[in-house]
């Protein structure tokens, strides 16, 4: 599943009828530590940072790396090699968001106009190394595809010129879908699809702020729920049962856990940390992402079924490190520092619960 890039980096139809807002729990898991082994990826050849933003089953790892001034969308390959994916025409960057098993990836590629004016638009990379760009909304100027399903289908956002961005489904087929927000609000961004076309995301804008939100494969919207005194919660990723992945946001940031029926649990960040998100979700319900302490440096973390709560290595001598996905088998993907201080995209081999 892929995760936004609002978590992992430096920042509807008509709508029916709402789920009602559940108590949340709050979970004390006792501190565990997690065994696992971590790869640098690397940057593609003239390159110096990387990051990954999604892995599939076969350990397949995508998202981008610097090249001279520019960012190209990357594939990591198990065998170690990568990739440039390339861009559009006229395209300036790209980045990679998502995978599916079968290996078809979505994300985001920029371009210049005949006026040079900038512009992102949303693509799919085929089996065949050609790229696919997925356009907007009638009118709108900008798109960018999170989440990618088994079947092809991929979900993200279109944005209007004033900035205000909706939620969309892009068909196999070639249409788009616009998803729509919670009544009385003007935004929202889709994150994440699973194979029974369940999606999740976020509408936002006036009241009662921003929420997360699950869309039916229909297209009816349904707020996710929220604990108590919570003022922003965002979901990020959901797996096939149905369970999603996210975080919600008081005083501080706690990972959320929704249930298949839309109750939420929060979890503890990791021993000694004060803020934490969750950015991917396996099979299994085991959770991945990032823990902070109160002075920001960031630790890659694992939550598992129970709640337990482990930290992923970072790597040999770095300070940093965020987990941004986790496959069906286990395997998480993110990035970290090195020991010089760049950021690299990263592997982590570890098993699901």
């Amino acid at each position: 599943m892929a995760r936004p890039r609002v978590l992992s980096r430096v920042g509807i139809l008509a709508a029916g009828s709402l789920v009602t807002l559940l108590a949340g729990t709050v979970v004390l898991p006792a501190p565990a530590t997690a065994t696992t082994q971590i790869t640098d990826l690397g940057v593609l050849p003239g390159g110096s940072y990387s990051f990954a933003f999604a892995i599939n089953s076969s350990g397949t790892v995508v998202g981008e790396s610097s090249v001279g001034l520019g960012n190209h969308a990357a594939r990591w390959n198990p065998d170690g090699t990568v990739n440039d994916l390339g861009m559009l025409p006229t395209g300036v960057s790209s980045t990679a968001q998502a995978i599916n098993d079968a290996g078809v990836i979505a994300g985001s590629g920029s371009m210049r106009d005949a006026e040079y004016n900038f512009h992102t638009h949303a693509v799919r990379w085929n089996l065949d190394g050609t790229i696919d760009d997925l356009g907007t909304l009638p009118g709108d100027i900008a798109s960018e595809a999170r989440g990618i399903n088994s079947a092809g289908v991929v979900v993200g956002y279109s944005q209007q010129p004033d900035g205000v961005r909706h939620a969309v489904r892009w068909n196999v087929d070639g249409t788009i879908d616009n998803l729509g927000t919670l009544p009385g609000q003007h935004s929202s961004q889709a994150n994440s699809i699973n194979d029974t076309g369940a999606i999740v995301g976020y509408s936002y804008g006036c009241c009662p702020g921003t929420r997360a939100v699950q869309w039916a494969p229909g297209g009816t919207i349904a707020t996710l729920g929220i604990g108590s005194g919570s003022s922003t919660s965002i979901a990020t990723a959901i797996n096939d049962d149905g369970v999603v992945a996210g975080y919600e946001t008081t005083d501080t940031s706690r990972v959320a856990r929704w249930d298949s029926a839309g109750a939420i649990t929060l979890l503890n960040p990791l021993p000694g940390d004060a803020t934490s998100w969750a950015s991917g979700i396996a099979a299994s319900g085991v959770m991945v992402g990032r823990s902070f302490t109160s002075g920001n440096t960031g630790h890659a973390a694992r939550w598992d079924t129970d709640g337990t709560v482990s930290p992923l290595a970072p790597l040999a001598d770095g300070k940093d490190a965020n987990a941004t996905a986790v496959s069906d088998n286990g395997q998480a993907a993110g990035y970290a520092t090195t020991a010089d201080g760049h950021t690299h995209a990263v592997r982590w081999s570890t098993a699901a619960s």
